[in-house]
């Protein structure tokens, strides 16, 4: 089955909570919140500068200076500064006890980056077992499972599971694109055919998405409205016709 295009390997933020305590702290996670957004609106290079803005206050929790740092972390890996990523991967890593939940999260982004996929596989199953609950580690199993770092661990059945999960936690863009292209692989069409419609009434701009809608939209029979995602994908950006015509040819 053809695969849709490659994406990012991180995709989940994190988001900071504070008791108000700390009137400059509070200011960085101000700071933070507007990377989210940027970062949920495809502005990468915006969202780094207030990430590192955000980092640099002196007042942060180390909790808090982890989570940024990851921030930082997935930002360069979706710039494809794989360095940059490793290193404040790193950096987040070293905020937390050792083997603490947050721990393992951030030293399995080391590994990931680095091609060590069964390491950071194992180290995201026990931290999944101290909180299955929450959104990072379940997206990162997901994506594993989809086969984003290595075909070798794709089950697509607990892809499912695990970025179900990401999505019913929070129901934002990444989290609904990874899981609109798990039931891409699983050939239920119907199902990411639905996700990618709510993804391009939100966000009609990240051509993408039309482009993945177009490959649905071909694989339910429906070749007229697949050629109209098409075609506005070609027209913003001709370098995907090469991508499309072997697609089409594809699945004739």
């Amino acid at each position: 089955m053809k695969k849709l295009l490659n994406y990012p390997i991180f995709v989940l933020l994190l988001f900071l909570f504070s008791c108000g305590e700390m009137t400059t702290e509070n200011d960085a996670i101000k700071i933070n919140q507007q990377g989210i957004e940027c970062m949920n609106a495809g502005k990468y290079e915006l969202a780094l500068q207030a990430f590192l803005k955000a980092v640099k206050n002196p007042r942060l929790s180390k909790d808090s200076k982890g989570t940024i740092y990851r921030n930082i972390s997935l930002t360069y890996n979706d710039l494809g500064k794989k360095d940059s990523a490793v290193h404040f991967s790193t950096l987040a890593a070293k905020c937390y006890i050792k083997n603490s939940f947050d721990n393992l999260v951030n030293l399995a982004d080391v590994d990931i980056v680095a091609g060590k996929t069964g390491s950071a596989l194992a180290r995201l199953l026990k931290a999944v077992q101290m909180n299955p609950d929450e959104m990072s580690v379940n997206n990162s199993l997901g994506l594993i499972y989809l086969g984003e770092y290595d075909e070798t661990f794709t089950d697509l059945d607990k892809a499912l599971t695990y970025n179900s999960r990401a999505f019913e936690i929070n129901s934002g863009r990444v989290t609904e694109d990874v899981l609109a292209r798990t039931y891409y692989k699983k050939e239920d069409y119907e199902k990411a055919e639905a996700h990618y419609e709510h993804l391009l009434q939100n966000h009609p701009d990240i051509i993408s998405y039309s482009l993945d809608m177009g490959m649905v939209k071909l694989k339910l029979k429906k070749k007229q409205e697949a050629d109209n995602f098409f075609e506005k994908v070609i027209a913003t950006d001709s370098s995907y016709t090469y991508t499309i015509e072997t697609f089409k040819e594809a699945n004739k």
